[in-house]
């Protein structure tokens, strides 16, 4: 093991100790007893260690989805799947807020990915922009929450509630409008 997965290691230690929040360049150099100054040889800071543990978990899952023609189905369970890895870090890491923080993070690293998947099939920037930051999001929430519960409900059933389209929810909705449903 390098000294940047030990960093990586030792962050997600610690994190099982105490809040993401709570841990500290110093607490991270303490507790491998490596100095700051290699630490940042590897790392701009602490909040590049989960975007990092991010993007070797759920972003090289995607990349091999993507690179084995995996269908829609299995290639999103797959992606829930790569985020039970380290199951508690991301339980623990998605209770920060603010800015940096592990939703923050999903939510610009999957902008990157949705961008880079549809960039060749929708060629109004615009659109490719919004509908990037869209799923993204939605991405974002759906695990926030999944997160959040402790990660109970299976890949399987997390990709079934990623993939309700729109249609289907307006269905739905009609079949209540058509109740007259009162509020």
């Amino acid at each position: 093991m390098n000294t940047k997965e030990k960093i990586e290691k030792g962050f997600i230690e610690l994190s099982k100790i105490r809040n993401t929040t709570n841990i500290t360049v110093v607490d991270i150099c303490d507790h491998l007893k490596i100095s700051r100054k290699t630490f940042y040889n590897y790392f701009p800071d602490r909040q590049a260690i989960t975007e990092k543990i991010f993007i070797d978990r759920v972003e090289k899952t995607i990349r091999d989805c993507l690179k084995y023609g995996i269908n829609t189905k299995n290639f999103m369970t797959a992606v829930y799947n790569s985020y039970l890895e380290e199951k508690d870090f991301f339980a623990i890491a998605i209770q920060e807020n603010g800015q940096n923080s592990l939703f923050d993070t999903i939510i610009s690293r999957m902008e990157i990915v949705f961008n880079i998947i549809f960039c060749d099939i929708i060629e109004n920037k615009t659109e490719l922009e919004y509908l990037s930051y869209k799923f993204a999001s939605l991405q974002a929430m759906l695990l926030k929450k999944w997160m959040k519960n402790g990660m109970k409900e299976s890949p399987e059933f997390m990709t079934q509630m990623y993939l309700v389209s729109i249609e289907d929810y307006e269905n739905k909705h009609n079949e209540i409008v058509e109740r007259k449903h009162i509020w």
